[in-house]
């Protein structure tokens, strides 16, 4: 079985010293970083291109391409990244196969989400839970559907519950209070770590 890892970040241990970030990371995270009003979005791009610097060594803009979709890839095509955040954390999963990764903070069951994109098992296994269980179930779903539709670099899409998930190798675990899911096409045995 292949190996992958998973980085998190906390945001906030991250960006302690912002310059010395920005002046290590591409220049398209500095730009990202500059133009977001809102400052946790700009701390989430700070962390993001401090991750792939220090993991992928990425302080380049030539160093990433995207394809249509707008999913980036490295040009070198060495190993596969993708990139999630949520709050106060971002997450980096690393692979040498195309990867999707997803982070979320558990939300509210939110009834009309569910009726408009989720399958009809889907609809059928939250219906059956106790209240108090629905809100972790419902991301816990979301995450591993992000995660696919990010693997297959097309974010997200209105054949969300046409998707066959037999065909993905998806691998979703609780952390604190967040969900965290990879997808891949063939299976992966990823190594959770927290970035430093």
């Amino acid at each position: 079985m292949k190996k992958g890892r998973i980085i998190i970040a906390n945001v906030n241990d991250i960006i302690r010293d912002k310059d010395e970030i920005v002046s290590q990371i591409a220049p398209m995270y500095i730009q990202k970083y500059r133009s977001l009003s809102l400052l946790k979005e700009k701390n989430q791009e700070l962390a993001a291109g401090y991750l792939l610097k220090k993991y992928l060594g990425i302080n380049k803009d030539n160093q990433i391409l995207c394809n249509k979709y707008g999913k980036p890839y490295l040009s070198s095509g060495n190993v596969a990244f993708n990139l999630s955040h949520s709050e106060e954390y971002v997450v980096l999963a690393i692979a040498d196969r195309e990867v999707g990764v997803d982070i979320e903070k558990i939300r509210k069951y939110h009834e009309a989400t569910v009726k408009k994109v989720f399958n009809d098992d889907q609809k059928e296994m939250l219906e059956q839970l106790p209240v108090s269980k629905k809100d972790s179930k419902f991301t816990e779903i979301w995450t591993k559907m992000e995660s696919i539709l990010k693997l297959e670099g097309t974010g997200f899409t209105d054949r969300w519950p046409e998707i066959d998930y037999s065909a993905y190798c998806v691998q979703t675990i609780q952390w604190n209070s967040y969900f965290i899911s990879v997808a891949t096409r063939e299976a992966v045995s990823f190594a959770f770590e927290i970035a430093k």
